[in-house]
């Protein structure tokens, strides 16, 4: 998501000017319009905190009016202040709070987490004054969980000829979300060079099998925005499943750290680093992820495949019994079980239960136990950031 800020200069130009009025205010420091029209260089010379300085010294002389007051909350969105964003937005009266103003005002609300008063704000006058702010009210319907609100409204605003591809990018997102694969491929299709349309695309195509393609696709996204916690956790998966276990471990943990409550990126990342030979770290990562969601079994079932490493053998039954009480299909708790019978010398029992856990298609689709933990591990759901990366 991006705030919606003013129409700015090339940045080169912006400095030269920023250079010539602060020049001026040396010989004439308390001059307002000097003051104001140093503080918008600033700002369009992408010096924010130039830009903050000069507003400080104007309003120590003078009352900002509202122009200056929306600029103070644009260069404090810039610097990602968005508690002093809000304060100065929302300080602007109801004759200034144009649409842009009620944009930044939900954009800042959403990114402090406050989703349903980010919602409040994209009226429909503003919804239909600026195309990015169907994008983000899109974003946040998704992450409440108002799944079907969200891909109604993006289906409306999709149909405009002009529509912003980030809309179709986030509206791909929320079918992938709701297994809704076409959909989600046709609106990817529509936001080719946005990182959330590369992300889908990724995610498509590890759905598929095609973990090379989607590992390119991750990294595509990732170029775009290094934050985006989806396409890390992507990245991730694909690294798993091509068995590229040290370099899945850290993608994985760090995808882990930005979804923060999404209970499969650290269900992943304990997976990851248990085929690479940390078990004491994959339970760590384990353990965390059902402390987050105590109704998700691939948390116990990984639990039951550490504990068997480790000799704990009856810790071990129990986990796999509490994930398999969880989940009948769970894919960890079969592993688990199948170590164990053959550590009871019932080797066939043993066999037949890792044919099905790791070999065999799970399934009408042939899902194999790695490509099945990265499906499921890919969607996101509303109390983990969905649609906010």
């Amino acid at each position: 998501m991006t705030s919606y800020s003013r129409q700015t200069p090339h940045v080169a130009d912006a400095h030269a000017r920023l250079t010539r009025f602060l020049a001026y205010l040396e010989a004439d420091p308390d001059n307002p319009n000097l003051l104001a029209d140093a503080a918008a260089s600033a700002f369009d010379a992408q010096q924010f905190a130039t830009c903050d300085e000069l507003l400080t010294r104007y309003s120590a002389r003078h009352e900002l009016p509202a122009a200056l007051v929306n600029l103070q909350g644009l260069a404090a969105l810039a610097q990602g202040n968005f508690t002093a964003a809000l304060a100065a937005f929302q300080s602007l009266d109801e004759a200034h709070a144009e649409p842009a103003v009620r944009y930044n005002i939900a954009y800042a609300n959403a990114m402090l987490g406050r989703f349903d008063e980010a919602v409040a704000e994209l009226e429909d006058r503003v919804l239909d004054a600026l195309p990015c702010a169907a994008t983000l009210k899109l974003r946040a319907l998704h992450h409440l969980g108002r799944i079907d609100e969200a891909i109604a409204l993006g289906e409306h605003y999709a149909q405009s000829p002009d529509c912003d591809p980030e809309l179709h990018a986030a509206l791909a997102t929320a079918l992938f979300d709701t297994e809704n694969l076409d959909g989600a491929r046709v609106h990817a299709a529509r936001a080719p060079e946005t990182p959330d349309g590369f992300t889908v695309r990724g995610l498509l195509a590890l759905d598929e099998g095609s973990a090379g393609t989607a590992h390119d696709l991750f990294e595509r996204a990732l170029a775009l925005n290094a934050n985006s916690g989806r396409a890390m956790l992507g990245a991730g998966l694909a690294l798993l499943s091509q068995q590229r276990f040290a370099a899945a471990a850290p993608t994985l943990d760090r995808a882990a750290e930005l979804l923060k409550s999404h209970a499969g990126s650290w269900v992943s990342a304990g997976w990851a680093h248990l085929f690479n030979g940390e078990l004491a770290t994959a339970r760590v990562r384990f353990e965390h992820a059902a402390q987050i969601d105590r109704g998700f079994a691939e948390a116990p079932g990984g639990l039951a495949v550490v504990d068997f490493h480790e000799g704990r053998f009856d810790e071990a039954e129990r986990n796999a019994r509490i994930a398999l009480r969880l989940d009948g299909a769970c894919l960890s708790a079969a592993l688990a079980q199948s170590l164990l019978a053959e550590h009871a010398g019932l080797e066939q029992t043993a066999a037949d239960i890792r044919q099905a856990a790791l070999n065999r298609p799970i399934g009408a689709d042939g899902q194999t136990l790695a490509r099945a933990l990265a499906r499921r591990s890919s969607r996101l759901n509303h109390d983990n950031g969905a649609g906010l990366d």
